[in-house]
């Protein structure tokens, strides 16, 4: 029987920081579009852990391995059951619509991850080995051409809601304007925001903006809390 094939992963990068409070996220800016898809809160945890471990200029870099416990910690969770894990990757691994500004038709389709190789141990944990599809590499490599944006992983870690996700990614997109303004349909556009009940300022801010506005200061110390009020009173308007 011919040996298996598996991922040629190089787990333990030179110089890769293990402490989430120095792992960086580089995300491209056509990736950010996928916000717009139905990716979930710990889809998009994945995909940034991912994406703060490998090396950006080095596509041979591609390849990541989770240790045991690693997603557990980034999914705030004790232990992951074996169809919840599968679930998670297998929507990582179903085509998505990535918006590219670059290109003439404006989108481009393709799936993010090639294979993925998972064992858990007595514990329970989970030891997972990924590796993007060569596909994804321009959306992930070499982004200094596209842009991108950075933040640290530990910012969105603690974050309980995909709505706060993707408000921060926003925030942290528009942070050098200091000053700007957003119409409520396009804000609720961004956050994929489109239940009936929120058609009502009131509940959409009540229910969404307030509590995003909480979880964003209380896990993240870049936005303190007089930022964040002034945000959400003076920019959300039609």
């Amino acid at each position: 029987m011919p040996k298996r094939n598996r991922l040629p992963i190089v787990p333990d990068y030179i110089g890769l920081p293990k402490d989430y409070a120095q792992l960086l996220v580089q995300k491209s800016h056509p990736l950010q579009t996928l916000s717009e898809t139905d990716m979930t809160l710990a889809e998009f945890k994945i995909l940034d852990s991912y994406l703060s471990r490998i090396d950006s200029h080095n596509a041979d870099r591609r390849y990541v391995r989770f240790e045991r416990g690693e997603l557990e910690n980034i999914l705030g969770v004790t232990q992951i059951k074996k169809d919840d894990l599968s679930q998670r990757l297998d929507n990582l691994f179903q085509v998505v619509t990535i918006k590219d500004e670059n290109k003439e038709k404006g989108f481009t389709k393709i799936a993010l991850f090639e294979k993925a190789e998972a064992s858990q141990d007595e514990n329970g944990l989970w030891q997972v080995d990924l590796a993007c599809t060569e596909a994804a590499l321009e959306y992930i490599f070499n982004i200094e051409n596209i842009g991108y944006l950075r933040y640290r992983l530990k910012n969105i870690i603690d974050l309980k809601s995909r709505y706060s996700y993707i408000l921060y990614l926003y925030l942290e997109n528009n942070r050098f304007r200091k000053t700007w303004k957003i119409s409520l349909k396009e804000l609720k556009q961004i956050l994929n925001c489109n239940a009936e009940r929120y058609e009502s300022y009131k509940y959409f801010n009540a229910e969404v903006l307030k509590k995003q506005k909480r979880k964003i200061f209380y896990s993240n110390k870049v936005y303190h809390r007089n930022t964040c009020r002034w945000y959400f009173q003076h920019r959300t308007t039609n």
